[in-house]
């Protein structure tokens, strides 16, 4: 009788693994192999291989002054690829009070020493924009949040850079439709902020863009990204717009990333201050206020935030209108109140005259 000796992965010398099967795997693969056997996941714990997954999908990080503050990290690159891999989204199902006039009728949180302290001002934004998984963009950034813009406006503003995206657009005209589609479909962009003091990184982008416009008067392709978070008060909802403007090439060959940007903007469309910006921030790094981590796999999951926000944004507009109208109706009836009495004065007063 013939023995059939099943093999398994333990019998395979772990040399063999580590180093030649691996290697071969992306970021998600890896994180599914390490669940299979505690084996594999002692085999998957190599730090070499979460610095490879994580510096192939981000080569922003490859830059020393990111790369030091990784180093610091629990476990170092494979806890930075766990933070910065899902999305940072709101899950605006679950969270019971959110509201476009909260404003008015909570009161504001003011125990907030733990995310101004000091140590926590500095950011350092790592940023990777690819076209069809090619990089064309591949930046990063260390921002001071200084007292100076505390109470001015905030936002994190990134040079462009020559690397062009590999489309003929017309120089005068700029993209047209389907260019702009094929940009919606395949221009992705991660923007990843580390907060050194925390050893924490979280990403801001919805990655895909939300939309891709062209703007007729200054010739570039206007692209934002677009992710909804709670605000400085958790029953407030802020937008965390990510803007890229496009610029055409000579004779229309190529675009190139002009000008990229981050900020923060209330329901008002106004930017968020540097301290505000710094809670809201750090708050979503810590997934505090119905904040989760969560891969986006579809561009309908993509979208429902971003359209709880304009809805909120629209009943509050109609809320101010009808306001508004309130307060001139108020005036208005002040104003007759004051012109009936002057006149009931001066018709008694003739009436009195007449009488004496």
């Amino acid at each position: 009788m013939t023995t059939i000796n099943s093999t398994s992965f333990e019998d395979i010398h772990p040399d063999i693994i580590q180093k030649h099967i691996l290697p071969l795997l992306d970021g998600p693969s890896l994180s599914n192999t390490s669940s299979v056997s505690s084996y594999l996941q002692f085999l998957c714990s190599d730090h070499n291989l979460w610095s490879h997954v994580s510096k192939s999908t981000w080569p922003s990080i490859t830059d020393p002054r990111v790369d030091d503050v990784i180093s610091t990290f629990p476990s170092r690159h494979r806890s930075f690829y766990n933070d910065s891999y899902p999305s940072l989204i709101t899950d605006v199902v679950k969270h019971p009070n959110l509201s476009y006039d909260s404003c008015s009728t909570s009161k504001k949180d003011i125990s907030l020493s733990c995310y101004l302290n000091s140590s926590c001002h500095k950011l350092i934004s790592a940023v990777d924009i690819r076209y069809q998984d090619d990089i064309i963009y591949s930046q990063v950034k260390v921002t001071d949040v200084s007292a100076n813009n505390m109470s001015s406006r905030f936002e994190i503003l990134l040079p462009g850079i020559s690397q062009t995206i590999d489309l003929t657009v017309d120089e005068v005209a700029g993209a047209d439709k389907a260019t702009l589609l094929r940009l919606k479909e395949s221009l992705t962009l991660n923007w990843i902020l580390i907060v050194p003091a925390l050893k924490r990184a979280g990403n801001y982008s919805s990655i895909k863009p939300v939309s891709v416009k062209q703007d007729w008067a200054t010739n570039e392709t206007h692209v934002r990204y677009v992710t909804i978070l709670p605000g400085r008060d958790p029953n407030e909802i802020v937008k965390c717009r990510i803007h890229v403007a496009l610029g055409v090439g000579k004779r229309g060959v190529g675009l190139h990333a002009k000008e990229v940007m981050l900020k923060l903007e209330d329901l008002d469309c106004h930017c968020l201050n540097g301290r505000d910006f710094l809670v809201v921030m750090q708050r979503a790094i810590m997934e505090e206020n119905y904040v989760k981590r969560k891969v986006i796999v579809d561009d309908e999951e993509r979208c429902k935030c971003y359209k709880v926000f304009k809805n909120l944004k629209k009943a509050k507009k109609e809320w101010v209108e009808k306001k508004e109208q309130k307060r001139e109706l108020a005036m208005h009836l002040s104003y007759f109140g004051v012109l009936l009495s002057f006149l009931l004065s001066f018709y008694f007063l003739i009436k009195l005259r007449c009488i004496s």
